[in-house]
Protein backbone atom coordinates (compact mmCIF):
# COMPACT_ATOMS: atom_id res chain seq x y z
CA UNK A 1 0.00 0.00 0.00
CA UNK A 2 2.77 2.49 0.86
CA UNK A 3 4.83 1.70 -2.61
CA UNK A 4 1.91 2.24 -4.43
CA UNK A 5 1.49 5.78 -2.50
CA UNK A 6 4.84 6.59 -3.14
CA UNK A 7 4.69 5.73 -6.67
CA UNK A 8 1.68 8.38 -7.19
CA UNK A 9 3.63 10.77 -5.68
CA UNK A 10 5.61 10.73 -7.75
CA UNK A 11 4.31 10.24 -11.31
CA UNK A 12 1.87 13.80 -9.61
CA UNK A 13 5.65 15.57 -9.33
CA UNK A 14 6.29 14.56 -12.65
CA UNK A 15 3.32 15.58 -14.30
CA UNK A 16 2.75 18.73 -12.80
CA UNK A 17 6.79 19.63 -12.69
CA UNK A 18 6.75 19.51 -16.76
CA UNK A 19 4.59 22.53 -16.43
CA UNK A 20 6.67 24.23 -13.74
CA UNK A 21 8.64 26.15 -16.43
CA UNK A 22 5.60 28.26 -17.04
CA UNK A 23 4.81 31.32 -15.41
CA UNK A 24 1.65 31.24 -12.67
CA UNK A 25 -1.40 30.90 -14.14
CA UNK A 26 -3.49 33.81 -12.61
CA UNK A 27 -0.57 36.25 -11.93
CA UNK A 28 -1.29 40.17 -11.51
CA UNK A 29 0.32 42.21 -14.22
CA UNK A 30 2.85 44.25 -11.99
CA UNK A 31 2.88 47.22 -15.10
CA UNK A 32 -0.50 48.10 -14.48
CA UNK A 33 -0.64 50.96 -12.27
CA UNK A 34 -4.37 50.26 -11.49
CA UNK A 35 -3.43 47.69 -9.42
CA UNK A 36 -1.05 49.81 -7.14
CA UNK A 37 -2.49 51.24 -4.10
CA UNK A 38 -2.23 55.27 -4.52
CA UNK A 39 0.54 55.62 -1.51
CA UNK A 40 3.12 53.60 -3.51
CA UNK A 41 2.60 54.90 -6.67
CA UNK A 42 5.64 57.13 -6.21
CA UNK A 43 7.73 53.63 -5.71
CA UNK A 44 5.90 52.14 -8.85
CA UNK A 45 6.67 55.26 -10.89
CA UNK A 46 9.93 54.67 -10.36
CA UNK A 47 10.47 50.96 -10.66
CA UNK A 48 8.85 51.85 -14.07
CA UNK A 49 11.22 53.85 -15.10
CA UNK A 50 14.54 52.19 -14.15
CA UNK A 51 14.97 54.36 -11.13
CA UNK A 52 18.11 52.62 -9.32
CA UNK A 53 16.04 53.49 -5.80
CA UNK A 54 14.08 50.34 -6.11
CA UNK A 55 14.74 47.45 -7.92
CA UNK A 56 11.59 45.66 -7.10
CA UNK A 57 7.96 46.96 -7.97
CA UNK A 58 5.58 47.05 -5.03
CA UNK A 59 3.51 44.23 -4.20
CA UNK A 60 0.11 44.93 -6.11
CA UNK A 61 -3.33 44.55 -4.61
CA UNK A 62 -4.18 40.48 -4.57
CA UNK A 63 -7.18 39.16 -5.47
CA UNK A 64 -9.03 36.88 -3.09
CA UNK A 65 -9.25 33.30 -4.18
CA UNK A 66 -12.63 31.14 -3.07
CA UNK A 67 -12.24 27.39 -4.17
CA UNK A 68 -14.22 24.20 -3.90
CA UNK A 69 -13.14 20.80 -4.04
CA UNK A 70 -13.99 17.26 -4.13
CA UNK A 71 -11.44 14.09 -4.44
CA UNK A 72 -10.73 10.81 -2.49
CA UNK A 73 -9.57 10.27 0.53
CA UNK A 74 -7.58 7.18 1.35
CA UNK A 75 -6.42 6.22 4.91
CA UNK A 76 -2.84 4.80 5.30
CA UNK A 77 -3.02 2.63 8.46
CA UNK A 78 -2.95 -0.91 9.73
CA UNK A 79 -6.22 -1.92 7.87
CA UNK A 80 -6.30 -2.14 3.87
CA UNK A 81 -8.67 0.65 2.53
CA UNK A 82 -10.85 1.76 -0.19
CA UNK A 83 -11.02 5.14 -1.80
CA UNK A 84 -12.91 7.23 0.19
CA UNK A 85 -15.00 10.66 -1.04
CA UNK A 86 -13.74 14.09 0.14
CA UNK A 87 -15.27 17.36 -0.32
CA UNK A 88 -14.72 20.79 1.19
CA UNK A 89 -13.83 24.66 0.38
CA UNK A 90 -11.47 27.12 1.08
CA UNK A 91 -10.23 30.64 0.40
CA UNK A 92 -6.68 31.55 -0.25
CA UNK A 93 -4.47 35.64 0.14
CA UNK A 94 -1.58 35.67 -1.48
CA UNK A 95 1.00 37.59 0.72
CA UNK A 96 3.65 38.56 -1.80
CA UNK A 97 5.44 37.18 -5.02
CA UNK A 98 5.37 33.79 -3.67
CA UNK A 99 3.38 32.76 -0.72
CA UNK A 100 -0.09 32.41 0.13
CA UNK A 101 -2.14 31.48 2.89
CA UNK A 102 -4.87 29.31 2.70
CA UNK A 103 -7.45 28.23 4.92
CA UNK A 104 -10.00 25.36 4.30
CA UNK A 105 -12.59 22.65 5.66
CA UNK A 106 -13.07 19.26 4.52
CA UNK A 107 -15.31 16.71 4.62
CA UNK A 108 -14.15 13.09 4.16
CA UNK A 109 -15.62 9.74 4.51
CA UNK A 110 -12.90 6.62 4.67
CA UNK A 111 -13.35 2.77 4.89
CA UNK A 112 -11.49 -0.31 5.00
CA UNK A 113 -11.91 -3.96 5.05
CA UNK A 114 -8.92 -6.26 5.90
CA UNK A 115 -8.43 -9.79 3.38
CA UNK A 116 -6.87 -11.50 6.51
CA UNK A 117 -7.57 -13.32 10.11
CA UNK A 118 -7.10 -11.14 12.88
CA UNK A 119 -6.67 -12.25 16.46
CA UNK A 120 -6.37 -8.89 18.31
CA UNK A 121 -9.73 -8.89 19.70
CA UNK A 122 -8.48 -6.02 22.15
CA UNK A 123 -9.32 -3.88 19.46
CA UNK A 124 -13.05 -4.04 20.91
CA UNK A 125 -14.69 -4.59 23.55
CA UNK A 126 -17.31 -6.24 21.26
CA UNK A 127 -15.02 -8.32 20.02
CA UNK A 128 -14.76 -10.72 22.83
CA UNK A 129 -17.85 -12.44 21.43
CA UNK A 130 -14.84 -14.14 19.26
CA UNK A 131 -12.98 -15.93 21.40
CA UNK A 132 -12.39 -19.39 21.79
CA UNK A 133 -15.10 -21.37 24.13
CA UNK A 134 -13.72 -21.88 27.58
CA UNK A 135 -15.02 -23.80 30.46
CA UNK A 136 -14.71 -20.72 32.56
CA UNK A 137 -17.53 -19.08 30.45
CA UNK A 138 -19.11 -21.23 27.96
CA UNK A 139 -21.36 -18.35 26.64
CA UNK A 140 -18.55 -17.01 24.88
CA UNK A 141 -18.47 -18.46 21.21
CA UNK A 142 -15.95 -17.96 18.29
CA UNK A 143 -12.83 -19.22 16.24
CA UNK A 144 -10.29 -17.36 18.33
CA UNK A 145 -10.07 -13.93 15.60
CA UNK A 146 -12.37 -12.20 13.05
CA UNK A 147 -11.98 -9.66 9.84
CA UNK A 148 -11.32 -6.29 10.76
CA UNK A 149 -13.70 -3.82 8.72
CA UNK A 150 -14.15 -0.14 9.54
CA UNK A 151 -16.15 3.33 8.73
CA UNK A 152 -14.25 6.41 9.59
CA UNK A 153 -16.13 10.26 9.35
CA UNK A 154 -12.72 12.74 9.06
CA UNK A 155 -13.61 16.63 9.31
CA UNK A 156 -10.25 18.69 8.71
CA UNK A 157 -9.81 22.41 8.63
CA UNK A 158 -6.60 23.25 7.75
CA UNK A 159 -4.42 26.34 7.14
CA UNK A 160 -1.62 25.97 4.62
CA UNK A 161 1.62 28.48 3.54
CA UNK A 162 1.40 27.76 -0.53
CA UNK A 163 4.49 27.98 -2.12
CA UNK A 164 3.90 29.15 -6.15
CA UNK A 165 6.85 27.77 -7.79
CA UNK A 166 6.28 29.73 -10.97
CA UNK A 167 6.39 32.66 -9.92
CA UNK A 168 10.09 32.75 -8.88
CA UNK A 169 10.93 34.17 -12.12
CA UNK A 170 9.27 37.51 -11.25
CA UNK A 171 7.35 39.99 -13.40
CA UNK A 172 7.27 37.52 -16.40
CA UNK A 173 4.00 37.32 -18.17
CA UNK A 174 1.47 34.58 -17.00
CA UNK A 175 0.56 31.88 -18.34
CA UNK A 176 -2.01 29.08 -17.97
CA UNK A 177 0.01 27.00 -15.67
CA UNK A 178 0.74 27.19 -11.86
CA UNK A 179 2.38 24.53 -10.18
CA UNK A 180 3.35 25.16 -6.40
CA UNK A 181 3.97 23.21 -2.88
CA UNK A 182 2.54 23.57 0.65
CA UNK A 183 2.57 23.07 3.98
CA UNK A 184 0.44 23.15 6.90
CA UNK A 185 -1.67 22.53 10.12
CA UNK A 186 -4.70 20.29 10.19
CA UNK A 187 -6.64 19.23 13.44
CA UNK A 188 -7.90 15.91 12.03
CA UNK A 189 -11.45 15.43 13.80
CA UNK A 190 -12.80 11.78 13.82
CA UNK A 191 -15.13 9.18 14.85
CA UNK A 192 -14.50 5.45 13.79
CA UNK A 193 -16.90 2.75 13.55
CA UNK A 194 -16.45 -1.18 13.26
CA UNK A 195 -18.53 -3.69 11.33
CA UNK A 196 -18.59 -6.02 14.48
CA UNK A 197 -21.80 -7.22 14.34
CA UNK A 198 -24.19 -8.79 12.15
CA UNK A 199 -27.25 -7.15 13.55
CA UNK A 200 -26.74 -8.09 17.68
CA UNK A 201 -25.33 -11.49 17.19
CA UNK A 202 -21.55 -12.48 15.87
CA UNK A 203 -20.80 -13.33 12.56
CA UNK A 204 -19.93 -16.48 11.58
CA UNK A 205 -16.23 -15.96 10.81
CA UNK A 206 -15.96 -20.12 11.91
CA UNK A 207 -17.42 -20.74 8.25
CA UNK A 208 -14.67 -19.18 6.39
CA UNK A 209 -12.32 -22.11 6.47
CA UNK A 210 -8.81 -21.93 5.38
CA UNK A 211 -9.87 -22.46 1.67
CA UNK A 212 -11.17 -19.00 1.55
CA UNK A 213 -8.15 -17.17 2.40
CA UNK A 214 -6.20 -18.85 0.11
CA UNK A 215 -7.14 -16.98 -2.64
CA UNK A 216 -6.21 -13.57 -3.77
CA UNK A 217 -6.72 -11.04 -1.89
CA UNK A 218 -8.67 -9.22 -4.38
CA UNK A 219 -11.24 -12.46 -4.39
CA UNK A 220 -11.81 -12.53 -0.84
CA UNK A 221 -12.31 -8.96 0.12
CA UNK A 222 -15.15 -9.15 -2.98
CA UNK A 223 -16.78 -12.19 -1.06
CA UNK A 224 -16.48 -10.46 2.29
CA UNK A 225 -18.32 -7.61 0.96
CA UNK A 226 -21.18 -9.91 0.49
CA UNK A 227 -20.33 -11.59 4.35
CA UNK A 228 -20.85 -8.19 6.71
CA UNK A 229 -24.08 -6.61 6.31
CA UNK A 230 -22.41 -2.64 6.01
CA UNK A 231 -24.18 -1.35 9.04
CA UNK A 232 -20.87 -0.58 11.29
CA UNK A 233 -22.31 -0.47 14.78
CA UNK A 234 -19.72 -0.30 17.13
CA UNK A 235 -17.71 2.60 18.20
CA UNK A 236 -14.02 1.94 17.45
CA UNK A 237 -11.96 2.39 20.60
CA UNK A 238 -10.04 5.94 20.95
CA UNK A 239 -6.90 7.02 22.69
CA UNK A 240 -7.94 8.62 25.53
CA UNK A 241 -4.70 10.11 26.53
CA UNK A 242 -4.66 12.10 23.25
CA UNK A 243 -6.98 15.57 22.91
CA UNK A 244 -10.50 15.03 22.29
CA UNK A 245 -13.63 17.37 22.77
CA UNK A 246 -14.07 17.20 26.68
CA UNK A 247 -12.74 14.23 27.00
CA UNK A 248 -15.13 12.14 25.06
CA UNK A 249 -15.60 8.20 24.93
CA UNK A 250 -15.69 6.28 22.48
CA UNK A 251 -19.10 8.13 20.50
CA UNK A 252 -17.57 11.26 20.15
CA UNK A 253 -15.51 12.59 18.00
CA UNK A 254 -11.65 13.00 18.41
CA UNK A 255 -8.84 15.64 17.98
CA UNK A 256 -5.81 15.09 16.65
CA UNK A 257 -2.81 18.18 16.11
CA UNK A 258 -1.36 17.29 12.60
CA UNK A 259 0.70 18.45 10.38
CA UNK A 260 0.20 18.38 6.40
CA UNK A 261 2.11 18.45 2.66
CA UNK A 262 1.63 18.71 -0.70
CA UNK A 263 1.89 19.44 -4.36
CA UNK A 264 -0.98 21.12 -7.10
CA UNK A 265 -1.12 22.63 -10.20
CA UNK A 266 -3.71 25.15 -11.40
CA UNK A 267 -4.88 25.72 -15.36
CA UNK A 268 -6.61 28.77 -16.02
CA UNK A 269 -9.94 28.66 -17.65
CA UNK A 270 -11.29 32.29 -17.78
CA UNK A 271 -10.35 35.48 -16.52
CA UNK A 272 -11.30 34.61 -13.14
CA UNK A 273 -11.59 31.15 -12.82
CA UNK A 274 -9.31 28.02 -13.18
CA UNK A 275 -9.14 24.08 -12.27
CA UNK A 276 -6.54 22.79 -10.23
CA UNK A 277 -5.37 19.38 -8.74
CA UNK A 278 -3.77 18.80 -5.54
CA UNK A 279 -2.34 15.90 -3.38
CA UNK A 280 -2.11 16.46 0.21
CA UNK A 281 -0.64 14.21 2.83
CA UNK A 282 -2.00 14.53 6.42
CA UNK A 283 0.19 12.88 9.31
CA UNK A 284 -1.76 12.23 12.08
CA UNK A 285 0.55 10.78 14.91
CA UNK A 286 -2.72 8.78 15.82
CA UNK A 287 -2.69 4.66 15.60
CA UNK A 288 -6.55 4.58 16.19
CA UNK A 289 -8.10 6.01 13.14
CA UNK A 290 -8.54 2.70 11.15
CA UNK A 291 -9.69 1.02 15.11
CA UNK A 292 -6.74 -1.54 14.79
CA UNK A 293 -3.89 0.16 17.32
CA UNK A 294 -2.81 -3.70 18.66
CA UNK A 295 -0.90 -5.77 16.70
CA UNK A 296 1.01 -9.16 18.12
CA UNK A 297 -0.09 -8.62 21.73
CA UNK A 298 1.21 -5.04 21.43
CA UNK A 299 0.77 -1.60 19.96
CA UNK A 300 0.93 -1.52 15.98
CA UNK A 301 4.20 0.53 15.59
CA UNK A 302 2.67 3.08 12.63
CA UNK A 303 0.56 5.67 12.95
CA UNK A 304 -2.21 6.34 10.40
CA UNK A 305 -2.30 9.02 8.08
CA UNK A 306 -4.29 10.42 5.53
CA UNK A 307 -3.68 11.02 1.66
CA UNK A 308 -6.33 13.41 -0.12
CA UNK A 309 -6.53 13.81 -3.81
CA UNK A 310 -8.48 16.58 -4.80
CA UNK A 311 -10.01 18.41 -7.50
CA UNK A 312 -10.72 22.45 -7.63
CA UNK A 313 -12.34 24.85 -9.13
CA UNK A 314 -11.19 28.19 -8.22
CA UNK A 315 -12.60 31.85 -8.38
CA UNK A 316 -10.92 34.83 -8.64
CA UNK A 317 -12.60 37.20 -6.27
Amino acid sequence: MASKKVTLLAVLVMVVGSSAFAQLGGVLDYQDSTKIKSKKLPQFNEWKSNSKSNFFPPVPRAMGQLSLNAGLVLLDGDCPTNPGFNVGVSYRKALGYVVSLRAGFNYAQARGLDYRRNGNLGNSQALQVYRLPNPVNPSVVGPGWYVHSFQSTLLTPSLDLIFNLNNIMFHRKSSKFAFYGLVGYTPTIYRTKLDALAGARPYGFNTLNDAFFERPRKEIRSDLKDFFDGDYETFANVNDRSPNFNNSGNDRFQIRHSINVGLGTEFRIARRMSLGFELKQIFTRDDYIDGWFLNNGGLTPDKDNLLFSNLFINFNL
